[in-house]
């Protein structure tokens, strides 16, 4: 079933009403993978990205793979020039521990795993992560540095930038098999559909124990997100569902009401407005 233009209007006003009530800044952009239609909140604006840069970075190693610059079957080993703290569980563990790429970008994308994405990082370089981004048409979305390095200071915006109009580029690149081939295409949409733990737009949707929706293989999420200080939480997913799919970014930054970590009026948001857009969209009859 297509989703009819009065029905996005009216979703777009639900999606603005629900983004006015936050305390700091929001954006957002969303496109209905069935008509095309789109809906744009300030998807201009460059904002810092946290975690969600590291789905650029994971379309650029399979850029790599796919020049034949990089092997996803190569073995790298963790290292300490890849040490930071945040997220991850490599961190915890001792240095030597070796890999194959595709599983650093695993633990990278389902855990957001901090040391795996240097070791993913390093196998290809910044400038490199750049130079595919920008081969995408996406001309804000930028990582300025590895993940830990202290020149950024405790500044999200001199980590890393993207907007949500570019990051929902990317992922309709990528559920659509345009980004770098159909194999590599789906691979990355099943690494991202193995998220560990719902803490952005897709929180509200009624996962089960395993992290499945009813009817998994027709009704899923591809998604990643990233938090920071001073209130930025990110997000982006593909939703697919029986009645239609779509492709999603919000980035928040500043909202300092509410509760803290995965409760933060930046997550409550990202979940608010996921929830809306897939029943709006793509949410089965039988769910309601």
């Amino acid at each position: 079933m297509t989703t009819t233009t009065s029905s996005l209007t009216a979703l777009e006003t639900e999606l603005r009403r629900t983004c006015d009530r936050y305390s700091g800044k929001v954006t957002l952009a969303l496109t209905d993978l069935t008509s095309g239609e789109h809906i744009a909140i300030d998807e201009n604006a460059v904002m810092p990205t946290a975690s969600l840069i590291k789905v650029p970075i994971l379309v650029a190693l399979y850029q790599a793979v796919h020049d034949g610059k990089v092997s996803l079957e190569e073995r790298i080993r963790y290292e300490p020039q890849h040490d930071v703290q945040g997220s991850g569980v490599l961190m915890r563990l001792s240095h030597g521990v070796e890999m194959s790429v595709r599983d650093a970008a695993v633990l990278m994308i389902i855990i957001s795993d901090n040391v795996a994405t240097n070791m993913v990082i390093d196998t290809m370089g910044l400038e490199y992560i750049n130079e595919q981004q920008r081969r995408l048409g996406l001309n804000e979305t930028t990582i300025f540095q590895r993940l830990g390095d202290r020149k950024a200071g405790l500044d999200a915006r001199k980590m890393s930038v993207s907007t949500a109009g570019e990051m929902v580029h990317l992922l309709t690149l990528m559920a659509k098999h345009e980004c770098v081939s159909p194999e590599a295409d789906e691979d990355m949409l099943r690494i991202m559909r193995r998220l560990d733990g719902r803490a952005e737009l897709s929180r509200l949707l009624p996962w089960n124990e395993l992290n499945m929706l009813p009817n998994h293989k027709e009704n899923w999420v591809a998604e990643k997100g990233g938090s920071f200080l001073n209130g930025v939480r990110t997000g982006g997913a593909i939703f697919h569902g029986e009645r239609g799919h779509f492709a999603m970014s919000v980035f928040c930054e500043g909202g300092t009401k509410g509760g803290t970590g995965r409760n933060s009026e930046g997550n409550v948001l990202n979940g608010e407005l996921g929830c809306a857009a897939w029943r709006a969209i793509a949410e089965p009859a039988s769910f309601q």
